[in-house]
């Protein structure tokens, strides 16, 4: 990697911009729409690259947080979670860094060059990398208003979510504040009665302190419950909008997150946000709003008795201080309380979802066996987290009782002994201030520990939420109707973790309203295809166009909508027949419905059940053969009328005679729009156009059927063996009449 390796802009270019480049890339990770020309323009019309400032400056007004730092290799290594960061090179062009490693044998950087086409990445090793960089990086992180809801969940989106009811807050704030004043109601009751009532056997006394003190209550129980009220709906409303956002998060997520992790794994993280709500709606408003009560009572206690509420005050401090030590280790204890059950409950989806395996495999005993190991481990964790609890309750609860006994049987000591005189009425008020003030001190103490709780499932849940979203999701997309003319152009495409390419340099062409079936051994590239055109992944190189159009440039929703998809194994779900097939097309009419459903080959089994298209339909779909699920999906797919059809090994999983239903549908099918037919089954391609053979992820051969059998031995030679049954029959029937019995007959 050195001066010449790096792209630079002739004079009839203009500037590069490389940096302005790079910071567009920077933002669009973080979900901003910055453009280069916006970015040219604010910058200047300088013919020189940015600089680290400058480009911070630009960056801060682009809705990020920048800096400009000089680090070494060591430094590159320990920042890695603020990737993708801007790297500034010795000849004045900027790089992207997305990534740094190291092994043993290697250490490594990965680079994006914002200049070559496609923003071609290189991974380049230590040294040459510390020879072409200047040391200059400069860090970038999303910037949100304290009301941003995009921002990514955390803490301080679910402060945003209570700030977004800041009206709600407000009046249950003036509600806690009312309540706190009117919560000495009680003392002053006590205070005058005994010391006022008792002494002065006053009956008139007696009646006025008694209907202030009723009228007085009866306001403390209207506004306790327009509290309780306001406090229900404003958590109800915060928890609604936290199940949203996780919900909205994690449809956005890409495919390959949910196929690189297990989905059990995935439902356990999610149920954490149940500890966020809990704490909201437990703990965190109602211990806050009774801390109101210390500004009001502290000031009282110590009008009463200076050392009785220094005593409080200490057993207070004593509590924090001992929850705040025992932290640290109730924060392990959770964690490995957390994997355990993580990994239990992942197990356990997984044995559900794999039911009919387990009974059929006979793998009752080995599920029970691992179960009961994993079992154990979240029982052990179970047990020294609740050992860590335990001890940290065996000190609070004598010092809770401290607090109220103490000080009051000190209090009486000094009545007694007349070191501070104080009446039986000021002890009795002091006592009930201090059971008053010592609740809300406690709950404060302990609210650090459910706080650190919480902290522990926010990070759960985020581990999830958290991931990049798929490309594609900016609203901003093009939606215009598709017609169904597709090119894919010198396609690369390689899986997360593999070395191998999926798909090199594919390039072929389906004209609008043909069909172009697609064969090959299994792993040749197939389903990459259609997943692809799909965009379930984005990371490809080389082009693909539906109408000339590259479909980055669609809207995602728009263009999978646009699609019609029927895979060799389609989920059913659960409701009637009616409702799955038009579940794309709520709206659809009965005709429609109807229609989609005889074009899929669905209605000839659908009239012969009781209940027609009302048929209820269980989770996974037990009560339907592997045929009718397949011609349902089929319909299903169908209903939109799409313009362009994807059948990947539709036909794989139908008997014969649903085949054969489905086969005689092709045309009708097939009829105004484009197919793509991916099948293993020959028969079912030689209607196509044309037949595209892949081998290890290229395109071998393109053909009709009477080419390929003349011409592609991989072809030829797949079709003779599918059809040697037919080829043997023949031959059967051309020896059986000269091995016919010509004995005498009895």
């Amino acid at each position: 990697m050195d001066d010449t390796s790096q792209p630079s802009a002739s004079a009839d270019e203009g500037p590069a911009h490389s940096a302005l480049r790079c910071l567009t890339l920077v933002a669009r990770h973080h979900g901003l729409d910055v453009t280069l020309d916006r970015l040219v323009k604010d910058f200047g019309p300088s013919s020189d690259e940015a600089t680290s400032n400058q480009l911070v400056t630009l960056a801060q007004a682009s809705g990020l947080r920048a800096k400009a730092v000089t680090l070494d290799w060591d430094g590159l290594t320990k920042i890695a979670k603020t990737f993708p960061a801007v790297m500034k090179l010795k000849n004045g062009n900027a790089m992207l860094l997305v990534d740094v490693g190291e092994n043993p044998k290697l250490s490594w950087a990965k680079l994006r060059d914002p200049m070559s086409p496609g923003e071609l990445e290189l991974v380049v090793d230590r040294h040459r990398l510390e020879e072409a960089w200047s040391g200059e990086v400069v860090l970038f992180s999303r910037s949100y208003a304290i009301s941003d809801e995009t921002k990514p969940f955390s803490a301080h989106l679910v402060a945003s979510l209570v700030f977004r009811e800041r009206r709600i807050v407000r009046d249950v704030v003036i509600c806690a504040a009312i309540l706190s004043l009117l919560a000495l109601t009680p003392v002053i009751f006590f205070r005058l009665m005994s010391d006022r009532v008792f002494q002065s056997h006053s009956i008139s006394t007696f009646i006025v302190i008694c209907l202030g003190m009723a009228v007085l209550t009866a306001f403390d129980v209207v506004f306790a419950a327009i509290r309780r009220y306001l406090v229900l709906h404003l958590t109800t409303r915060i928890d609604i909008k936290l199940s949203t956002y996780i919900f909205d998060k994690v449809l956005s997520l890409p495919i390959d997150f949910f196929e690189r992790n297990p989905i059990g794994l995935i439902a356990f993280k999610l149920s954490e946000s149940n500890k966020i709500r809990l704490f909201l709606t437990g703990q965190m408003f109602g211990s806050v709003l009774d801390l109101g009560i210390l500004l009001v009572f502290l000031p009282v206690m110590a009008f009463f008795s200076p050392i009785l509420t220094a005593i409080v005050l200490i057993c207070c401090v004593a509590i924090f201080t001992w929850i705040v030590l025992m932290m640290p280790l109730m924060r392990r204890r959770l964690s490995v309380v957390v994997a355990a059950e993580s990994a239990r409950s992942s197990f356990m989806i997984q044995t559900l979802q794999g039911i009919r395996t387990v009974k059929s495999l006979a793998l009752d005993a080995r599920q029970r066996k691992l179960w009961d190991g994993l079992n154990r481990r979240a029982a052990m964790a179970r047990i020294a987290e609740g050992r860590t609890s335990n001890m940290v309750q065996t000190v609070v609860a004598p010092l809770e009782k401290l607090m109220v006994s103490g000080t009051f049987a000190y209090g009486v000591y000094l009545a007694t002994a007349n070191d501070d005189p104080i009446s039986v009425g000021g002890l009795l008020a002091f006592l009930l201030l201090s059971q008053r003030v010592a609740t809300p001190l406690i709950q404060a103490a302990k609210l650090v520990s459910q706080l650190d709780d919480a902290r522990i499932a926010i990070q759960v849940v985020s581990n999830v939420v958290n991931q990049p979203a798929e490309e594609g999701r900016s609203g901003h997309g093009v939606k215009t109707p598709l017609q169904g003319h597709l090119e894919f152009s010198k396609v690369q495409f390689s899986y997360k973790g593999s070395t191998r390419r999926a798909l090199n340099d594919v390039t072929f062409n389906i004209a609008q309203g043909t069909t172009l079936g697609v064969m090959g051994r299994s792993g040749s590239g197939k389903t990459t295809i259609t997943r692809l055109l799909q965009r379930l992944h984005s990371d490809y190189r080389g082009s693909i166009k539906i109408d000339g159009l590259d479909i980055r440039d669609y809207d995602i929703d728009h263009l999978r909508s646009s699609l019609g998809v029927v895979l060799q194994d389609n989920y059913l779900f659960t409701g009637t027949i009616k409702e799955n097939i038009t579940i794309a097309k709520p709206n659809a009419t009965y005709d429609e419905m109807v229609a989609a459903a005889r074009l899929g080959g669905a209605q000839e089994f659908i009239d012969k059940l009781p209940r027609g298209y009302e048929t209820y339909i269980f989770e996974g779909s037990p009560n339907l053969s592997g045929g009718q699920r397949q011609r349902l999906a089929i319909a299903r797919a169908l209903i939109t009328d799409p313009k362009l059809l994807i059948l990947d090994e539709a036909t794989s999983a139908l008997d014969a005679e649903s085949e054969a239903i489905v086969n005689a549908n092709i045309e009708s099918i097939a009829n105004g729009r484009t197919m793509l037919v991916i099948s293993h089954r020959l028969s079912s391609l030689v209607r196509c156009d044309a037949i595209m053979v892949l081998d290890q992820g290229t395109v071998h051969d393109i053909g009709t059927h009477e080419e390929l059998l003349g011409r592609c031995e991989i072809y030829s030679s797949l079709w003779n063996q599918q059809h040697q049954h037919q080829q043997g029959a023949s031959r059967a029937a051309q020896i059986r009449p000269k091995l016919a019995y010509r004995g005498p007959r009895i």
